[in-house]
């Protein structure tokens, strides 16, 4: 499954839609109706999707990060969107953020997205600065976003 990838696309402000247990055929369907690509580790259904479809390569997600941006040049600077809604995240004042964060998270960081969907609040924690070395590492660029909430810190 590609569910981490999804994840990872998304906090790296792409627009991805994921579905679990749903038939070929109407993957396909949403794919072509929303315009979408449809990556899939089944070699056979991105044979039958043909343009709609991607087959992903690559197992690890590193890997997959890289297969991406090779093959469809993507960029990593875009606004995050929420890993779980994939909604975009919208910066929110400190002080609107700290009144539903541990103690310890409120005073130690300054910059605050959160999810207009499912309200969760993110902060440039230690989850970020791995996304950043990720990007930095195996893409060979930077992600705008997440070095400027490291530095708001």
């Amino acid at each position: 499954m590609l569910g981490k990838l999804t994840r990872w696309l998304r906090i790296l402000g792409y627009d991805v839609a994921y579905f679990r247990n749903m038939e070929d055929r109407k993957l396909l369907a949403i794919a072509r109706l929303e315009g979408r690509i449809l990556l899939t580790k089944d070699r056979a259904l991105a044979v039958s999707g043909k343009e709609s479809a991607y087959y992903v390569k690559a197992d690890t997600l590193p890997e997959q990060l890289l297969e991406l941006k090779q093959a469809f040049g993507l960029s990593f600077s875009l606004p995050p969107r929420c890993p779980f809604c994939n909604e975009t995240l919208k910066e929110i004042p400190p002080e609107e953020a700290r009144k539903s964060l541990p103690l310890f998270v409120a005073l130690s960081f300054t910059t605050f997205r959160r999810c207009p969907s499912c309200q969760r609040t993110f902060w440039p924690g230690t989850h970020w600065q791995r996304i950043r070395r990720l990007c930095q590492e195996f893409l060979g660029e930077s992600t705008s976003f997440v070095q400027e909430d490291l530095n708001s810190r």
